[in-house]
């Protein structure tokens, strides 16, 4: 209690100084915070909807077989509808579901972000691959529809979608059928439609661009994949674990990149601490002499310097992780309002939080130690008589 007090009396009698060290140190810890939670949401969007997805493998063209999200294979090929006759022979392939995407680019809503993902689908896709969409208003799509649509409820609320409304696609109108709950992934900012209808309003009749496939065994899914893709060439069927692995591996590259800001973070709060230390002591030395002389030890001089750092740094933490928050809630906003982009919001969680104080005490521990062991070990004689 002693040292606390003594640490608190001594940053108070500087407060223009340690406000001023708070706050850069604070920054640091809020900039952390808040890029450990964008690819942390990020990373639970997908999760979200790739990893809760009832498929077993997922086929795609041979072109897109080295991107970890199958909605790529959009941009870069297609291949015949008819292979799904041949694949479903494989013994150990229990279904298909044949899906065609495409971005629709010549939609073009007021805000950039609200250009929707469009999936061309057969009824049977949404109790099988996607059973987690479920319906706020309306129906799913039906065997006997031809250019209807189901949106997420991200892009209804951006592009002001409701039942019984329209949205035109390559000069194709879509009647809105069904609007789906927020799901709190990337299927919000999806649009169903039926897959033929897709297929015509594109002029890529028979085409597909990627096909989750059910298996009998989930054990031999791996094997099967195997079989799928060394069969047909044109074509890469990969398993739904290999899919997340992918994405996983993506994402620790993300992580490599917050650790190298974050230690970008942890020099600058480590900086700004350290030369505010140094001041502080060197402005002390003739009251720490003095303290020595009344018999005070070396050890709570040491002590007193660390906890002066520590309680300066985790005040910083606490207001840098606070700031995290709200500028994460911040940019939340501003996807939503000034891009449309309601389906994605940077998450912070105690995770999070604990990584910013944990960075705090790391960075007053640091910073400290080198200006408490500079003091504690000044002559009492030559400190007594500093000017």
């Amino acid at each position: 209690m002693l040292l606390t007090k003594l640490a608190v009396r001594n940053l108070t009698r500087r407060r223009a100084r340690s406000i001023l060290t708070i706050i850069g140190v604070g920054i640091a810890i809020a900039f952390t915070v808040t890029i450990l939670s964008i690819s942390e949401g990020l990373m639970v969007s997908f999760e979200n909807s790739i990893a809760k997805q009832g498929a077993d493998i997922i086929i795609v063209p041979k072109e897109a077989e080295a991107y970890p999200y199958p909605d790529v294979a959009a941009f870069v090929g297609s291949f015949p509808e008819e292979l799904l006759d041949e694949i479903e022979q494989v013994d150990n392939v229990k279904a298909t579901f044949p899906v065609f995407t495409a971005i629709p680019m010549d939609f073009m809503p007021e805000k950039p972000g609200a250009i929707p993902m469009l999936y061309g689908v057969t009824p049977d896709y949404f109790p099988e691959v996607v059973p987690y969409l479920e319906l706020a208003e309306g129906r799913f799509i039906e065997d006997s529809d031809e250019y209807t649509l189901v949106a997420g409820s991200g892009i209804a609320m951006v592009a002001e979608l409701s039942l019984g409304g329209s949205l035109e696609f390559r000069g194709k109108s879509f009647k809105v059928v069904g609007i789906l709950k927020s799901s709190g992934s990337l299927d919000d900012g999806m649009i169903y439609t039926p897959l033929k209808g897709l297929q015509e309003a594109y002029s890529k009749p028979g085409q597909l661009t990627f096909v989750p496939v059910k298996v009998n065994d989930i054990s031999q899914a791996e094997a099967t994949a195997r079989e799928i893709s060394d069969t047909w060439p044109i074509i890469s069927a990969q398993t739904q674990e290999a899919m997340v692995d992918k994405f996983t591996d993506l994402m620790g590259i993300v992580e490599a990149a917050n650790v190298g800001l974050s230690t970008v973070a942890l020099l600058i709060g480590i900086l700004f601490i350290l030369s505010t230390m140094i001041m502080a002591v060197g402005e002390r030395v003739k009251e720490i002499g003095t303290m020595r002389a009344i018999g005070v030890h070396r050890r709570f001089i040491f002590q007193l310097v660390i906890t002066e750092s520590l309680i300066t740094s985790l005040i910083a933490g606490v207001i840098g992780c606070i700031s995290g928050y709200l500028l994460s809630l911040a940019i939340t906003y501003i996807l939503a309002e000034f891009f449309g982009l309601t389906y994605f919001a940077p998450l912070v969680n105690a995770r999070i939080f604990l990584t910013g104080i944990g960075i705090a005490i790391v960075v007053g521990a640091l910073a400290g130690l080198y200006p408490a062991w500079r003091i504690s070990k000044t002559n009492i004689v030559q400190a007594l008589h500093y000017e």
